[in-house]
């Protein structure tokens, strides 16, 4: 098979490759508008909503005094005057309500469909949220003597306003993505030869380039264009908001001071600004400047610290209350400045998201590229009925593992955390619980792995490779269903059993070809893609609508096996060996360095690696207020490290002297992992315990399985019995290391524990060096 995949290692149809490169780049793109277009609808409204709160909450402030006197809201004098100063300085709809949610005095247009059904009015709640689909509206109780519901204040957010100004400015965005677009397949066509007279020969090699070259530049230029967009929009937007703040600060001032209270003496003035610049979550920042320049009250910001764009406010009514010569004063003012911390944070964040997307993309191409350099001749051959059935089936496996793990790993990074959502609080086991559906899946896949083989030998790949599809595709529907923690557990269960039948059947169909390596390379790639993915997906959109593009994927996926395999077809098997036998397990159970290894390497990793990355990472960084996306990256660095250091670790065991001391390293390098998490921040120390446990299963991988080859007694039993205990040791530990680490997090904490694990870890390491060293090889024989 080496051999027919060279001999079409250039395709002769460059239409063919020019039609799959777009359609990967337009995937790539409509991907990354999403998420940017998301991004920047969420971020406008956040600022929008929180200038509506303040607007509100100013509002309630000033009549609530006269409240608490005894008035009611119904009948509070100047309530309207109140009301339609507040609109008109927010430049927003306002209202007053009565208990019942009925109005009172509404200004600035305030949309009658914007009021909900009274009994969505909370006597307890002081802030409600009513959404629709033409507006935000936010419900302010107002509340007088012993804390008695008075009425509600009412601001409405419309949306065709706001999203039309995002639309507007996404549009030109979108019209320079055209650009880029059909500049690309233009230079891409012509590198290709279309439309030449005289072709250039290609080979695999150059058109590999080509086609990453002109996509990296398109994706470059159009990332460029991107974080333009989000810079204008985003500014804009935080400009719009500083204005409808610092018209109500300004109208509040003025107030204050007609009311005698000058603002030298304003005591609480820097209380109060800094309150609403931390609504604002530090974006804004607000200064009282007097005539001469100098900071009466605020942030002393300097400039450095601060973008260019900024609103100021003069506040000449003020002093001709309070000074005979009014034009000395009227440069008091008031400075609402841009931070640049956080619009550098969320540039950052914009152009993180591009750069993933852009590694995604790249790898999506090299996966089109082995599919249109192997898949297509194949698929042209067997139309002709010159491909054999076994041709036809190994053309399949790569692209359908690698769509499989890129489906099942968009939610790896928040199995836990949508866990947390549906167990109830306070539970006594909450922490140990939430490692519970990645135990079951776990477990589950070891069981469907056991099963996968009897069934093939008996009806073939196809069965057992559709079963499994459709396992994982239901586990998936079930996961964005479940609506209990048991539900979601089942589900998370079944999706384990039918990756077990899929991965097996796969593993089975390539492994005769010598193509195994090739099939997991897919693996590794769409867990790769799976993780970074989703976890953008899943910060913008939530956690079910990612089990629901997971489904999509699955369910794309399903008929694959029914046109590419054979019913009956026949996978050549080696004469099986016999059987483990007791005498053979009890041999086993009784040899000090299989059960060192065991019990002090093997297993103790296996807890690690799936305690640390499938539960503690996610929940540990959510807790810490880390990003989605940002979790998804990190996985995205584990798995890049344990794909690209694998051949030279493999190498370097291959030359050690010991491979005892190969293991021992390898828990070393994972104690690492913990004793990060244990001083470092808790960005940096999941970025480095990602990067420990990375190396270390790279490491692991290669080291574990020879060193296990080498005990005599596995020898006994045969190389496959051997790799089938293996990985059969190996599904004990993932399933032990979500629950022992939910365990440990109920009775102390992260630190604590991460100090005891890494002692742990280190220890038995080290005590395996003696316990499990292997007796020198002749020196003629080989690994």
């Amino acid at each position: 098979m080496t051999d027919t995949v060279e001999n079409h290692a250039a395709p002769r149809h460059p239409g063919r490759i020019l039609g799959g490169w777009l359609l990967v780049l337009i995937c790539s793109l409509c991907i990354y508008d999403t998420l940017l277009y998301a991004s920047l609808k969420k971020e406008t409204w956040s600022q929008a909503r929180t200038s509506a709160l303040i607007a509100a909450e100013n509002l309630r402030l000033k009549i609530a005094v006269g409240i608490r006197l005894g008035k009611t809201l119904e009948r509070y004098r100047g309530l309207n005057t109140l009301l339609r100063q507040a609109a008109e300085s927010a430049q927003l709809p306002l209202a007053a309500l009565d208990t019942q949610g009925r109005l009172i005095v509404a200004q600035q247009d305030f949309p009658p469909d914007a009021l909900p059904k009274p009994s969505f009015l909370s006597e307890t709640k002081d802030v409600l949220e009513w959404e629709d689909e033409q507006s935000l509206t936010l419900f302010l109780a107002v509340r007088g003597r012993d804390n008695a519901l008075a009425g509600h204040i009412a601001v409405s957010l419309q949306r065709a306003p706001l999203d039309a100004a995002l639309w507007q400015a996404f549009q030109r965005q979108l019209a320079a993505q055209a650009v880029f677009i059909l500049t690309g397949v233009l230079v891409l066509g012509w590198l290709l030869g279309m439309g030449r007279i005289s072709q250039p020969p290609r080979t695999a090699r150059s058109i590999r380039f080509h086609c990453m070259a002109v996509f990296l530049l398109v994706l470059t230029a159009n990332g460029i264009s991107a974080l333009l967009t989000v810079s204008s929009s985003y500014t804009a937007s935080l400009l719009q908001d500083a204005g409808r703040t610092g018209a109500l600060l300004s109208h509040d001032l003025q107030r204050l001071v007609r009311a005698g209270v000058p603002l030298e003496r304003m005591g609480s003035v820097d209380a109060y600004l800094a309150n609403i610049e931390a609504a604002h979550d530090g974006a804004i920042a607000l200064a009282i400047l007097t005539p001469d320049g100098r900071l009466a009250a605020g942030s002393p910001l300097d400039d450095a610290q601060l973008l260019p764009e900024k609103k100021i406010f003069f506040l000449q009514d003020v002093h001709t209350l309070h000074e005979e010569n009014a034009a000395h004063t009227s440069g008091w003012r008031l400075l609402v400045s841009l931070v640049r911390a956080p619009w550098l944070a969320y540039l950052r964040a914009a152009a993180l998201d591009l750069l993933t997307v852009l590694a995604v993309a790249l790898i999506f191409m090299m996966e089109l590229f082995h599919l249109l350099t192997r898949g297509v001749p194949v698929l042209r051959a067997a139309e002709k009925v010159s491909a054999s059935p076994a041709e036809r089936t190994i053309t399949l496996m790569r692209p359908l593992a690698f769509f499989m793990l890129f489906a099942m790993d968009m939610s790896i990074s928040f199995i836990p955390l949508r866990m947390a959502e549906l167990m109830p609080v306070g539970h006594a086991q909450h922490d140990m619980l939430l490692g519970l559906p990645i135990s079951a899946e776990m477990g589950m896949t070891g069981l469907g792995v056991l099963l996968a083989g009897v069934w093939i030998h008996r009806q073939g790949a196809r069965p057992s490779l559709t079963a499994g599809l459709a396992m994982i595709g239901l586990g998936y529907l079930g996961s964005m269903l479940a609506f209990s923690p048991w539900q979601f557990v089942v589900a998370r269960a079944l999706a384990g059993f039918g990756y077990g039948l899929a991965l097996l059947t796969a593993q089975a169909c390539t492994v005769k070809a010598g193509l195994l390596a090739d099939m997991f390379a897919g693996v590794y790639a769409g867990s790769l893609c799976g993780s970074a993915l989703g976890a953008m997906l899943a910060e913008h959109f939530g956690y079910t609508q990612v089990f629901l593009f997971s489904t999509l994927i699955l369910l794309c996926l399903l008929p694959l096996p029914c046109l590419f395999l054979q019913k009956d077809l026949p996978l050549e098997e080696e004469k099986p060996a016999s059987r483990i036998d007791v005498r053979q397990i009890a041999a086993l159970l009784t040899d000090r360095r299989f059960l060192a290894f065991t019990l002090l390497s093997l297993i103790p990793s296996a807890m690690l690696c799936v305690g640390f990355l499938n539960y503690l990472l996610p929940i540990y960084l959510k807790d810490t207020g880390a990003a989605q996306s940002d979790i998804g990256r990190v996985y995205m660095l584990n798995c890049l490290l344990v794909i690209y250091s694998g051949p030279l670790l493999t190498r370097l065991v291959v030359r050690a002297a010991s491979l005892t001391a190969m293991v021992c390293v390898a828990g070393l390098v994972s104690a690492l992992g913990l004793l990060a998490l244990a001083i470092l921040p808790p960005l940096t120390a999941s970025v480095l315990g990602a990067v420990f446990i990375g190396l270390a299963t790279g490491l692991n991988i290669p080291a574990q399985s020879e060193y296990l080859l080498r005990l005599e007694r596995a020898q006994a039993i045969g190389v496959s019995q051997s790799m089938s205990l293996l990985d059969a040791l190996q599904r004990i530990g993932q399933i032990l290391g979500p629950l022992a680490a939910g365990t440990l997090l109920t009775f102390m904490s992260l630190e604590n524990a991460a100090w005891m694990v890494c002692f742990i870890m280190s220890g038995i390491s080290l005590l395996f060096l003696p316990m499990g060293r292997l007796p020198k090889k002749p020196a003629a024989e080989g690994l």
